[in-house]
């Protein structure tokens, strides 16, 4: 079972020039096996921030982020991300295409693809998807991976209640032991979410700084 440490962690864009900006000041945040967190805050409180070294694609300026003792931004092959302008992380022609370009296990493909709603749309060219069906196929792509880490930024933006309700219980299609972390804006949509893990956790950001409001 994995474990996502972030220990000391900060960021700091354009060091040492006089555009310099602290994106995350000193982040310390452990993450267990089943664990469900939202991370909240306005816009430049940093939530995207530790999103994106979440996923690997920032390496902190200090500190240490990890799972499993394995730096975050050296084990890529076991987070799954789902962006928000998910079109720019489809890289297939058809949604069928998408999906078994991601899975080494394509039987699972049928019952992830009408879990989150998009198996009626596997023949169906991504150019021609709304945004919405877009961030479907894209989560379906991500649950598919069976990563350790599933980090989800806005997942619930475009989608109406049933689309939003079908995200969520895909979420059960993981194995019990991944870790989901959702950045949103919109906690009230997105609080179903905690629901699907062994723990939910509420993580506000403001400033660079994390604080936890609330875990059950």
């Amino acid at each position: 079972m994995s474990r996502v440490v972030l220990s000391g962690v900060s960021v700091v864009f354009a060091e040492g020039t006089p555009w310099e900006r602290v994106g995350l000041h000193r982040i310390d945040l452990c993450l267990e096996p089943g664990d469900r967190a939202l991370v909240v805050g306005g816009n430049g409180a940093g939530k995207s921030t530790l999103g994106e070294v979440l996923c690997g694609t920032i390496r902190p300026t200090a500190g240490t982020a990890s799972i499993d003792g394995e730096p975050l931004d050296r084990a890529t092959a076991r987070i799954a991300v789902v962006i928000q302008h998910t079109r720019l992380q489809l890289m297939s022609a058809t949604v069928g295409d998408e999906l078994r370009a991601v899975t080494d296990t394509p039987e699972r493909i049928p019952a992830v693809a009408g879990e989150v709603g998009v198996l009626s749309l596997l023949d169906r060219r991504i150019d021609e998807l709304s945004g919405g069906q877009q961030r479907r196929v894209g989560m379906a792509a991500a649950l598919l991976r069976n990563a350790d880490l599933l980090v989800l930024d806005e997942p619930m933006a475009g989608l109406d209640e049933n689309a939003a309700a079908g995200v969520v219980r895909s979420l059960g299609l993981l194995d019990p032991a991944a870790i989901v972390v959702t950045v949103t804006h919109d906690v009230t949509h997105s609080l179903p979410i905690l629901s699907s893990g062994r723990r939910g956790r509420i993580l506000s950001m403001e400033a660079g700084r994390l604080e936890e409001l609330s875990a059950a």
